[in-house]
């Protein structure tokens, strides 16, 4: 190098003249090894600083706080093993609820967590919370969510959970609602009395009228449960049929085409000529019938004491209504030629037995 320089220098004209170099430490200009993650140092680093760990040939940068690994070559980025659901339901009583999200890296290197959110151009980080959760914490890729229980906050979010190597990121997205509970009430002169999520009447039912209507549910994806009172105590002399109609409806009996209705002493369905497998009796006090619904497809299912007929989050449901049918609201009726009475509950928010369907909303 010397000998260059002085040859540089005699063509510059300057004679015996040598021009100084600087000698290149060791290790600057690449990367120094190191065994393996746990050997990187955490201290007397500069920022840009480069290190390859030996077990897995991975190269770091010191980023001024923390060592971060640069990607290079062919990686495959983290595989959820337990992808988070689509859609999650906040309970509105104020308990948590939970998004699962384990991934794996199949090149062996750890996986760290991570998420963020969005509303349309809203951006929303722990910094900046949505107004349906008021905190979220991360465990081993399980997060776990605090709802807001300020009925002003009622809504939805996409949480956007985050799996990463360190040098790629997976992402799935969760559509996140808070909702409350909407009361379904039945009242006038066809009901011994009036009630809030409950039912009582007398009923001589025929094919053509007679049925008892709710309040109007919900408009969208939702479930409750109807539990069967004191009053079912004989299952054999108590023939009552629940479902589902148009809730424009005014007047129907059980033969009524454009509704569908559970036969609670069969487990079959209403109107006549229906085919279905028979889920069982389910008119006997304590009795639970589960009932789902989206008025956007004017699809029902029904399920008794915790098993569905068919899979709400997977099977279509009985298409109820017209081409006009935008809103639902229960139907109750009975078989009976003689005045019989009838009673019970239906449970909604978060006073249900069995588990929301995926994709669905406790009424």
């Amino acid at each position: 190098m010397v000998s260059r320089a002085r040859n540089l220098a005699n063509l510059l004209g300057g004679g015996s003249a040598t021009i100084p170099v600087k000698s290149i430490p060791e290790g600057v200009g690449g990367a120094t090894p190191v065994a393996n993650d746990a050997a990187l140092p955490t201290t007397d680093n500069t920022i840009g600083d480069l290190k390859i760990t030996s077990d897995k040939k991975a190269l770091h940068i010191w980023n001024g706080s923390k060592w971060e690994r640069v990607q290079h070559g062919f990686n495959v980025s983290p595989r959820f093993v337990t992808p988070p659901p689509s859609t999650l339901s906040l309970n509105a009583g104020g308990s948590t609820s939970t998004i699962s999200a384990e991934a794996v890296d199949e090149t062996g290197f750890p996986v760290t967590y991570d998420w963020d959110g969005f509303s349309d151009s809203t951006v929303y980080a722990a910094s900046s919370l949505p107004n349906q959760i008021t905190n979220v914490t991360e465990s081993g890729g399980v997060f776990t969510l605090t709802p807001s229980t300020n009925t002003s906050h009622a809504g939805s979010f996409t949480f956007r959970t985050k799996a990463s190597d360190g040098a790629q990121v997976t992402t799935a997205n969760t559509v996140v609602a808070l909702t409350f509970s909407v009361d379904i009430t039945t009242s006038g002169p066809t009901f011994n009395s009036n009630g809030t999520n409950s039912f009582d009447f007398t009923d001589a039912l025929t094919n053509e009228n007679g049925a008892r209507f709710s309040s109007n549910l919900q408009t969208g994806k939702y479930y409750f449960e109807v539990v069967m009172g004191s009053e079912m105590t004989s299952g054999a002399s108590k023939p009552l049929s629940v479902g589902l109609v148009d809730a424009s409806v005014a007047s129907a009996g059980y033969n009524y085409t454009e509704w569908k209705g559970i036969k609670t002493w069969f487990g079959t369905y209403y109107p006549s000529g229906s085919s279905s497998p028979a889920l069982g009796a389910c008119n006997v006090t304590g009795d639970v019938i589960m009932i789902a619904y989206d008025t956007s497809t004017r699809e029902v299912w029904f399920g008794v004491n915790g098993t569905w007929e068919k899979n709400p989050a997977s099977d279509s449901g009985y298409v109820i209504g017209n081409i006009n049918t935008t809103a639902f609201k229960v139907m109750l009726g009975s078989s009976s030629g003689n005045a019989t009475r009838y009673n019970g509950t239906f449970n909604l928010g978060s006073n249900l037995n069995y588990a929301v369907p995926t994709g669905f909303i406790a009424h």
